[in-house]
């Protein structure tokens, strides 16, 4: 479905070849400002490339380059509870990877299943519980299906982020990152659950990315933007507005911790 938008895509980037693609989870759009002087290519002009609807997500391709590396952002990422096919999401991490994407850094806004990881705070996701009922790879034959899970975060990537935080005093939570379907927001029922699985952030997104991204040998950073405490754990009811607001509070730490692991080798 996708091959007239690659072909698109190497079009437009005129011999730019990304080795890392950024995905910008709702809110974090201002990330894209960190590249000089991009090749922006919006999602509406790539021939049968689906389109965002979330609100907080603007649907572009920003490319360009932040240290020795040539970058690609998607600002808009596909959610589920949009009605896209779940497999289309495994096509266009294909694409990524044809495009010459070696890694990728998944960003996203989550709720916090944890009182001591309170609203503003970022979290590494070391891991991922798919409570979706859904799979990108299923139907998408390209390459093998039974895919090896048991590393999807890898393990360097991670370390080499605490280690700029750590450097730069920045406190950087790690946890596990549970997939919800959506769009509404967890019952304080689902949200006891998902803490007796053992889940420290509970999303939307993220894990159809992932699991994609594994089954192209892409290796995989993530990071969760904590944007408020789950279902029942506050009195205060969920409000997306709220949401995007103290998403915006952290865009800044998040934007400096992601330009300089892209600064580093």
């Amino acid at each position: 479905m996708l091959e007239n938008a690659f072909e698109y895509m190497q079009q437009r980037l005129n011999g730019f070849m990304p080795d890392t693609a950024v995905i910008l989870g709702s809110g974090l759009g201002l990330l894209t400002a960190e590249l000089e002087n991009p090749i922006i290519i919006p999602y509406q002009d790539v021939p049968n490339f689906p389109q965002t609807t979330a609100i907080g997500h603007k649907g572009c391709f920003y490319a360009g380059k932040i240290g020795k590396h040539n970058v690609l952002f998607l600002q808009g990422r596909f959610h589920l509870y949009e009605g896209l096919a779940p497999n289309i999401i495994a096509e266009i991490v294909a694409m990524l990877k044809k495009l010459g994407v070696k890694q990728m850094l998944i960003t996203n806004a989550a709720g916090s299943l944890r009182l001591d990881m309170p609203p503003g705070s970022l979290m590494l996701i070391e891991d991922h519980i798919n409570f979706s009922g859904r799979n990108p790879l299923i139907g998408f034959t390209a390459v093998p299906s039974f895919v090896d899970m048991s590393a999807a975060y890898d393990i360097e990537l991670r370390r080499k982020m605490q280690n700029i935080a750590r450097r730069n005093n920045i406190k950087l939570f790690e946890g596990v990152y549970i997939m919800v379907l959506g769009p509404n927001y967890e019952t304080p029922s689902e949200i006891k659950l998902f803490k007796n699985f053992g889940a420290d952030a509970v999303g939307m997104s993220t894990v159809p990315e992932v699991l994609a991204a594994a089954q192209q040998g892409i290796k995989v950073l993530g990071i969760s933007s904590i944007s408020n405490y789950g279902t029942g754990l506050t009195d205060k009811p969920q409000n997306h507005e709220d949401v995007m607001i103290t998403v915006a509070e952290s865009i800044e730490t998040l934007s400096f911790l992601i330009r300089r692991f892209l600064e580093e080798e």
